[in-house]
């Protein structure tokens, strides 16, 4: 399948979704600083367009690509008060919705490991809240950079994927379990702390050390992503704030993107998976360690 014929659709309804959509009225905060004056119609559209992408893409390899997004709107929330915060909450809540979309398709497609999103979603979603609640004032720049390095490295694993041994031993029923809890706490804690789902994280390890089946890893680590964030983003809504005229102009951009993205992943065989996954890794990895010491 042709890169045109991929967008073509894409683009055809994000352009029905704009026809439609009508810019909000002006609202005041706290701070004094109205977000959706004229100034700032470009930045509420600019973040549409980027939310739709990123859905888009991300729901094609399982994930929501939220640390792209966060920095876009920490710059566009820079004036009211708790900006950062305020955030990390939207930013949360924006990809639960894409995820929910997503993970709608992907279960509809038979994608979805159930056991597994049990096994890690759960704990995931349980070390998110915790995290938010004690740890939300931890300056976590340092975090993401550790996190970047690792997304690089893991997309070279995950390009480059190993021949199994004959003589190779495989997971027993227990410590695969283990494990699978082990990634969801882990991940879950550091969910709250960055403001991200984390799910870049959690994807290459749920295909080189579980060895799941790149569409079926997918699938069920966009489910996983969705308890992490909504149940994070629920808390960090009760404990740092949304910003809700944002986060309701981002939500039919975030939910169209992520649907017709998970609609597009039958069409991609799993060797062009492995490495489409392998590139948006690397690249989302590059971004969070150039962001992270701007």
């Amino acid at each position: 399948m042709s890169i045109q014929a991929l967008l073509l659709p894409v683009i055809h309804e994000f352009a029905q979704i704009l026809i439609f959509i009508k810019p909000i009225k002006n609202i005041q905060y706290k701070s004094g600083v109205s977000m959706f004056s004229a100034n700032n119609y470009s930045i509420i559209i600019i973040l549409g367009i980027v939310s739709f992408v990123l859905s888009f893409f991300g729901a094609s390899v399982g994930l929501m690509l939220g640390q792209i997004r966060l920095p876009l709107i920490v710059y566009a929330l820079q004036s009211t008060a708790n900006g950062i915060g305020i955030a990390t909450g939207t930013n949360l809540a924006t990809a639960a919705m894409g995820a929910c979309a997503g993970t709608y398709y992907h279960i509809k497609e038979g994608r979805v490991n159930y056991r597994v999103v049990c096994a890690i979603g759960i704990p995931s979603a349980i070390g998110a809240i915790i995290s938010v609640l004690a740890f939300a004032r931890i300056q976590a720049d340092w975090i993401k950079v550790v996190i970047g390095i690792v997304l690089i490295y893991s997309s070279f694993q995950i390009a480059n994927p190993k021949k199994p041994n004959q003589g190779e031993d495989k997971l027993s029923t227990h410590q695969r379990f283990l494990i699978e809890i082990g990634i969801g706490v882990g991940l879950g804690l550091l969910a709250g702390i960055v403001g991200l789902g984390l799910a870049s994280i959690r994807l290459p390890a749920m295909i080189r050390v579980l060895g799941m089946e790149p569409k079926e890893a997918v699938g069920t680590n966009l489910a996983i992503n969705f308890l992490t964030l909504a149940t994070g983003g629920t808390a960090s809504m009760l404990t740092l704030g949304v910003h809700w005229p944002l986060l309701l102009s981002l939500v039919p951009t975030t939910l169209l993107g992520s649907y017709i993205g998970a609609k597009t992943l039958k069409k991609i065989e799993s060797s062009n998976l492995r490495k489409l996954i392998a590139w948006v890794l690397g690249g989302t990895g590059a971004f969070m360690i150039a962001e992270s010491m701007h």
